[in-house]
C-alpha cells in the first residue's frame, strides 16, 4: 500500500482503553470489476483529503460479497456496484445472513454496509456517466468537476437532487435550464439548489390539479386558472421551519417561486425548438406567448427590503457578548462548548463587520505588510493603537476590481496567528501528509487531511446558538439577542463608523460596497444617535422665540429620516405631514419654521446677502426715480420683514447659548467637509 494510502486509514477506538489502527483491507472474493471499483473508490477519497475507515469498508466488502455469492439470482448476477440501488443490496446482504445463518456478522454488515456502499455508488455514477453532466438526477460539484463552479463553492450542502421533479418534461427542462444559468453566470450553486426548491413547489402543485404537459393547458383560456391556483396554493402553505415556523410564507418567499416558474417558461418560449429536439418533447412547440407571463402584478407580492431596526447592537450588548464568548472557546470539560476556532471567528466578525463566508473562507495566510504608511500611523501603530497590517477576506457576494483588504491592528493579528496555530494542530490530528499546508484559515474538522475544507457555516452557527443559549443576553428593550445572526455584527460596525463621522467613501471600501446606497443600506444611523444631535440645540422660531413644542415631539414630528421634505438649509418647517405650504420660499416668516444653532452660519450668510441686497437695489431704484423705495414697497417689505426676522433668530440663539453655558457643536454627518475638530475631540472622548 502506498504510504500516503497507509496515513489516510482512520485509528478505531475499540473498548476502554484500547486503539488500534488497520492498514489493510481484503477484496476477496468479489468479482473482479467490484474490486476495480473499490480500489478506484479508495484512491479518489485519499486523494480528496478523507480519512479511510477500514472496519466499515470491510463490513461494505462482506456485505457485497455475501450479496454476490449466495444472494438471489440477481444478487449472484451483479458484477458492479453500481448493478442495484443501495435498498436493494441492504435487502440482497439480508436475504443472504438468513440463508447462512450468520445473524452476529450479518447484523454488524448491515450496519456499514449501506452507508460506505451509497459513497461508492455517489463517486461511480460520474465515473461511468458520458453524457453531458447535466442530464444526471443529483449535482454534485464535489465529486463532478465537470460542473462549473466559482472558486470557494460549494460550500455547506453542496447537491441539488431533481428526482422529486417526477414529471420527465419538468425535470428534464429544469436541468437544461438550470445549467445554461449556471454556464453563462447568470446563476451561482446557491441560485441553483434555491431554484430547484422553487420546481419542487411547482411539481406538488401540479400533482394535485393534474397537467397536459409542458403546454399546462390543453385550452390557452384555462391558462388562468391553474396559474393562479398556484399562488393559492402558495398563499395556504404552512412554513414547516425557521423564523415564520407554523404561518404563512412571507411576502419574498411567496414572490420568488413565482418569478422562478415564469422566468423558466418565458426562457423556454424562446428556446422551444431546441427544447423540442434536445428533450425530445414535442409538446414545448405548444408553448404561446401566454406563456411567458404566467402571472399578473397583483399575484406577485411587491419586494420587501426593509431593515429591521435591532440590526444594529448597542454598544453595552456587543461588549456582553464579547465578554461572553470565551465560553466557545473553553473546554467541555470545564462547561463550555469546546470550539477554538468558533470563538476566533466571532472575534473576527465583531472586530472587523465581515460577512460570516468572508471569515471563514479565508485563505491560511491573510495578512500582507501595511504599505506605505505614514510616520503617524507608524507611531500609532507601534504605540498599539494603529493599523500593522492589511487583512484579505474572500468577497464572493460582490464582484470589484478593487482588493478585498482591510487594515487591522495588532489584537486581530493576534488572533489570526492563533488560530494558523490550531489549524496546524487540527491538520496533525487528521494525519495529513508532512508537509501540508492548508488552504485555509478555518477548517472542517473532519476527513479534511489536506486542509482544502473550511469550517462548515452550519456548525459555526449552531455553536452560536448554543452561546445565545447560555449567554441570554438582551438588549435595551429587553428583548433576547440572537448571536448566531452574525449579519448584525457588520450592521453594527458600518452604524458606528457612520455614527462616527468617517467619509462615505471610506466606509464603502472598508465594506467592499460599489455605491453610497448599499452603505447606507448596513448603515443606518440609530434612531438615539439621529434624536440625540436633533435635540442637542434649543430650536428657536421665526420670530426669535424658543419654540414651546417639547423636543422629542417635535423629533417625532419631522422624523427626519423619513421627512426630506421638511429639512430646509437653515432649519426645519413643522408642518404637518399631509398639508402642503401655500408659502412658497417664504420660510423666515412663517410660524411653522424653526432653527437652532447649528444653523447659525447659515443663518449669519443669509442675513449678510438679503441687506447687500437691499442696498445694492435702494441704489438703482434711487438712481432710477431719483428717490428710494419707501416703506409700503412690496418687495422691500418683504425683504425688511426677512431681515428683522434673521435678527430675532440670531439673538435668540445667542441667548440660548449663554443660558446653556456653550454646548460644543454637533458633530456632522459623514462625508461632510465641515466637520469641526471639537466634534471630533467630544467623538473621541465618548
Amino acid at each position: 500500500m502506498p504510504a500516503d494510502y497507509a496515513q489516510a486509514f482512520r485509528t478505531v477506538k475499540v473498548g476502554q482503553g484500547g486503539q488500534w489502527n488497520s492498514q489493510a483491507v481484503s477484496m476477496r472474493g468479489l468479482p473482479r470489476e467490484m474490486i476495480w471499483e473499490l480500489a478506484w473508490f479508495i484512491h479518489h477519497e485519499v486523494a480528496d483529503g478523507h480519512l479511510i475507515n477500514g472496519p466499515r469498508l470491510q463490513a461494505a466488502r462482506i456485505g457485497l460479497e455475501l450479496a454476490t455469492q449466495h444472494g438471489t439470482a440477481t444478487g449472484r448476477a451483479a458484477r458492479s456496484v453500481m448493478a442495484m440501488p443501495v435498498e436493494a443490496w441492504t435487502q440482497e446482504i439480508r436475504r443472504a445472513r438468513m440463508r447462512l445463518g450468520k445473524g452476529d456478522v450479518g447484523a454488524y454488515v448491515e450496519e456499514f454496509a449501506a452507508y460506505v456502499i451509497k459513497r461508492i455508488q455517489d463517486r461511480l455514477v460520474y465515473a461511468y456517466h458520458d453524457g453531458p453532466w447535466w442530464r444526471l438526477n443529483v449535482w454534485n460539484p464535489v465529486l463532478d468537476p465537470r460542473i462549473p463552479m466559482r472558486e470557494h463553492e460549494p460550500q455547506g450542502r453542496h447537491r441539488a437532487n431533481f428526482s422529486q421533479l417526477t414529471s420527465d418534461w419538468l425535470r428534464e427542462a429544469c436541468k437544461w435550464w438550470l445549467s445554461t444559468q449556471l454556464l453563462t453566470g447568470h446563476y451561482v450553486w446557491s441560485s441553483i439548489k434555491s431554484r430547484l426548491d422553487h420546481f419542487k413547489w411547482f411539481q406538488w402543485y401540479l400533482d394535485e390539479v393534474g397537467c397536459a404537459g409542458p403546454h399546462l393547458v390543453d385550452d390557452v383560456h384555462d391558462l388562468r386558472a391553474l396559474t393562479r391556483g398556484f399562488v393559492e396554493s402558495l398563499r395556504q402553505h404552512t412554513v414547516m421551519s425557521g423564523p415564520n415556523k407554523g404561518g404563512r410564507l412571507s411576502t419574498n418567499g411567496l414572490r420568488q417561486p413565482l418569478i422562478t416558474v415564469e422566468t423558466f417558461y418565458r426562457w423556454m418560449f424562446d428556446n422551444a425548438r431546441e427544447a423540442a429536439a434536445l428533450l425530445e418533447e414535442p409538446h414545448w412547440l405548444r408553448l404561446t406567448s401566454h406563456h411567458t407571463v404566467l402571472f399578473r402584478p397583483e399575484d406577485k407580492p411587491r419586494m420587501v427590503n426593509k431593515l429591521a431596526d435591532d440590526l444594529a447592537l448597542e454598544e453595552e450588548v456587543v461588549n456582553q457578548i464579547a465578554a461572553g464568548s470565551e465560553l466557545l472557546a473553553l473546554p467541555k470539560q470545564q462547561g463550555g462548548i469546546g470550539d477554538v476556532q468558533a470563538f476566533h471567528a466571532l472575534m473576527l466578525q465583531i472586530r472587523t463587520g465581515r460577512r460570516m463566508s468572508e471569515i471563514l473562507l479565508m485563505d491560511f495566510e491573510p495578512l500582507s505588510p501595511l504599505l506605505h504608511a505614514s510616520p503617524e500611523a507608524r507611531e500609532a501603530a507601534e504605540a498599539g493603537d494603529g493599523f500593522v497590517a492589511r487583512l484579505a477576506y474572500q468577497q464572493t457576494k460582490i464582484e470589484t476590481s478593487q482588493p478585498a483588504t482591510i487594515p487591522v491592528d495588532a489584537e486581530i493579528v493576534a488572533i489570526i496567528r492563533a488560530q494558523q496555530e490550531v489549524a496546524r494542530q487540527l491538520l496533525n490530528e487528521q494525519k495529513s501528509v508532512a508537509g501540508t499546508s492548508p488552504r485555509y484559515l478555518f477548517l472542517r474538522t473532519r476527513g479534511n487531511r489536506l486542509g482544502r475544507h473550511p469550517f462548515p457555516a452550519e456548525t459555526y452557527q449552531a455553536r452560536l446558538r448554543e452561546l445565545t443559549q447560555r449567554l441570554n443576553i438582551t438588549d435595551g428593550m429587553g428583548r433576547p439577542v440572537r448571536i448566531s445572526q452574525t449579519h448584525q455584527f457588520r450592521h453594527t460596525r458600518a452604524t458606528d463608523l457612520i455614527n462616527a463621522g468617517v467619509p462615505i467613501h471610506v466606509v464603502m471600501r472598508y465594506f467592499g460596497h460599489l455605491t453610497p446606497t448599499m452603505t447606507m443600506h448596513y448603515a443606518k444611523t440609530r434612531s438615539e444617535a439621529a434624536e440625540r444631535e436633533f435635540l442637542r440645540y434649543k430650536k428657536v422660531t421665526a420670530d426669535g422665540r424658543v419654540a414651546h413644542d417639547d423636543p422629542s415631539d417635535m423629533f417625532d414630528l419631522l422624523h427626519l429620516d423619513q421627512r426630506a421634505d421638511r429639512v430646509l438649509p437653515n432649519g426645519w418647517c413643522l408642518l404637518p405631514p399631509k398639508q402642503l405650504c401655500a408659502k412658497g420660499n417664504a420660510c423666515l416668516s412663517c410660524d411653522k419654521f424653526v432653527t437652532d444653532a447649528s444653523h447659525r452660519d447659515e443663518l449669519r450668510r443669509q442675513l449678510d446677502d438679503t441687506e447687500t441686497l437691499i442696498s445694492r437695489r435702494q441704489a438703482q431704484f434711487t438712481a432710477r426715480h431719483g428717490e428710494p423705495m419707501s416703506c409700503d414697497n412690496v418687495w422691500l417689505a418683504g425683504r425688511t420683514a426677512e431681515t428683522t426676522a434673521l435678527r430675532k433668530v440670531l439673538i435668540a440663539l445667542d441667548q440660548v447659548g449663554v443660558r446653556s453655558a456653550g454646548p460644543s457643536r454637533a458633530v456632522r454627518g459623514a462625508g461632510t467637509v465641515d466637520r469641526p475638530d471639537a466634534g471630533l475631540e467630544e467623538e473621541k472622548t465618548q
